[in-house]
């Protein structure tokens, strides 16, 4: 329940903060050409707070908060008095008009640049990609545990997630590319990824899994550190010392793997199999049990033991701050934002051509669970995403779609070739078109979400 609250609480914040600073560019910008603005709305539906300001534009907040609008007044939409003409939105210039469409997208991408501008300034906790031990395509690849990985193709990586996006786009396209590492013994060496042996048959949220990245987590055999005597583990006569090898006949490479198959326990008694003092022993536990710290949570009441000093040393030392001053963070959130807008432009085009799959499109419910974890993590890791979101908000408003500022602005450039505006009778036509595409995104992005959800 509060992972849920969490989650509704973060997606309010996110939409009210990208949509106010979306509608505030067509608001500014209309104003700036004396036109009239009639509402400025955040959230669609009827107003739960308004007021009107000392130009008599009514400022509004709505209940559904899934997007907003600024209504100027239009001789389409309404009888204007012949004194208000001037004031209209269709009375003014072509190029007046592609402005203040384009300034809704223009400020979400100005506050993604402050955002990335601001996470950089903060500082945000970041882990160097440094490998795990190497699997399937990886390994036979010649990537060894403890490599860090420099450059993909010639492009920097700082951090994980800027491998996950220069590796999927690679992988979907089945593309072999080149990746610059330091080995544990601080050699450089570059090394090729073959990617085109990834099976048609594998989609982009597979890719990872096969092609093998593991990202370096401290080893820790399973073995039992003091336990617990009110939990089932030693109460079945389990003792401290003892190494798990197998859980239900499922064996167990370390405690990694053991909290994984003690997750996926359901009801019922529980075989572990061990080794203790070189001999290999069974015990039968009846069940899992309540943590005693959180009772939501069942648990067997096992503990490792902790790791060596030199194997904790290692780990600390891939842990890194990713910030700059603030001079120095303003190239930094320019290249951030050139970075995921690359990304995301390649990646939507890839979706257009068939390349991608359309499981990647995300809904509300994506973006309120991811909200609350980034939150969760802190300020920096939420200002990312809601620089990211923004950036992502204000490509999407610049497609060619009618119903949206792209499209808007395209009927605006077609106006000025034929010389007149065009047909009320053909932008309806096309409204309704792009309302249908709209719409049918939108439930295909809730459904993908709600697949997530229960999968």
């Amino acid at each position: 329940m509060t992972t849920l609250l969490g989650s509704i609480f973060w997606l309010i914040i996110t939409l009210g903060v990208l949509v106010t600073f979306h509608e505030l560019g067509h608001f500014w910008m209309a104003r700036l050409f004396k036109v009239k603005v009639l509402r400025f709305s955040v959230g669609f539906g009827k107003p739960i707070w308004s007021r009107n300001d000392k130009h008599g534009s009514e400022i509004a907040v709505a209940p559904i908060p899934l997007g907003g609008y600024v209504k100027m007044l239009d001789e389409r939409d309404c009888e204007v008095a012949a004194e208000h003409r001037d004031q209209t939105f269709n009375s003014k210039p072509t190029w007046q008009r592609f402005l203040i469409m384009f300034a809704g997208p223009a400020f979400n991408f100005i506050l993604a640049f402050f955002l990335y501008w601001l996470m950089f300034v903060v500082g945000k906790n970041e882990i160097t990609p440094t490998l795990g031990e190497p699997q399937k395509i990886m390994q036979s690849a010649g990537f060894a545990e403890k490599d860090q990985l420099k450059t993909i193709d010639g492009e920097a990586i700082r951090t994980w997630s800027d491998v996950s996006l220069s590796l999927i786009t690679a992988g979907i396209d089945r593309r072999d590319v080149e990746v610059d590492v330091q080995t544990a013994t601080g050699t450089r060496l570059t090394r090729t990824l073959p990617l085109s042996q990834l099976g048609d048959e594998v989609a982009e949220e597979e890719m990872i899994e096969h092609i093998g990245l593991q990202a370096y987590r401290v080893p820790v055999p399973a073995v039992l550190d003091e336990l617990d005597t009110t939990l089932p583990a030693a109460q079945a006569g389990l003792q401290a010392g003892d190494e798990i090898t197998h859980i239900n006949g499922q064996a167990v490479v370390d405690w990694y793997a053991l909290v994984n198959q003690i997750n996926q326990l359901g009801d019922g008694p529980i075989t572990v199999d061990f080794r203790r003092q070189g001999s290999a022993r069974t015990v039968t536990v009846p069940g899992l049990a309540a943590d005693p710290n959180d009772s939501s949570k069942q648990v067997l009441g096992v503990r490792p033991v902790a790791p060596t000093e030199a194997d904790l040393a290692y780990r600390n030392s891939l842990y890194f701050n990713l910030s700059y001053g603030p001079m120095e963070s303003v190239p930094q959130a320019f290249m951030q934002m050139g970075k995921i807008t690359g990304k995301s432009l390649e990646m939507m085009w890839k979706l257009v051509t068939g390349k991608a799959s359309v499981k990647n499109l995300s809904g509300p419910i994506t973006i309120a669970q991811v909200a609350n974890e980034s939150a969760a993590r802190g300020l920096a890791w939420y200002l990312s995403f809601l620089a990211l979101v923004s950036l992502s908000l204000g490509i999407i408003n610049l497609l060619p779609i009618p119903m949206l500022d792209g499209g808007q602005m395209l009927f605006l450039m077609f106006e000025k070739i034929k010389g007149s505006p065009l047909s009320e009778q053909f932008e309806m036509k096309a409204q309704l078109v792009g309302m249908f595409l709209l719409i049918s995104l939108m439930s295909l992005a809730f459904y993908n979400d709600i697949l997530r959800s229960v999968s």
